[in-house]
């Protein structure tokens, strides 16, 4: 299970959250489409004091977790989380060993986590951001059979 960080849907957040009928004082901005699988469906991503999620879900980081729960997205809407979030819809997702392949593949080039990249960075900017810090032109690689080649 992976998340697209950098593509908006047509969504604002206080448009989803008024049909959730949870009020909001969190800004307002784009949700993001996290993947093709389960477009309905809702993740958090959100920061939270080291080691201490605020509920279920998957830690991402010390201090980054993931979740699918509606009191999560309550309490960032509200201000309550110790930290700054992102609300995505969908996720991309693997079968078994698809994705290990891939890897061995050259199909992605993968950085490690950052989450200033999730939180400080534009979502405009957060693809070339990630290449610019990999020292990688992403213009430099040619599509051919075997996965990505420089």
């Amino acid at each position: 299970m992976g998340f697209i960080l950098n593509r908006p849907s047509e969504i604002q957040l206080h448009q989803l959250l008024t049909e959730l009928e949870i009020t909001a004082v969190a800004p307002e901005r784009s949700v993001l489409i996290g993947g093709p699988v389960s477009g309905f469906s809702g993740f958090v991503l959100y920061e939270h004091d080291d080691g201490r999620p605020m509920g279920p879900g998957i830690e991402v980081s010390s201090s980054i977790s993931v979740s699918p729960a509606r009191e999560i997205l309550e309490a960032g809407a509200r201000g309550d989380l110790p930290g700054r979030f992102e609300l995505v819809l969908g996720y991309a997702g693997w079968a078994p060993l698809q994705l290990e392949a891939e890897l061995e593949r050259g199909a992605w080039l993968h950085a490690p986590f950052d989450p200033e990249l999730l939180f400080d960075v534009p979502m405009e900017r957060r693809w070339q951001e990630t290449y610019d810090r990999l020292g990688v032109n992403p213009h430099g690689f040619i599509n051919v059979p075997g996965g990505a080649q420089a």
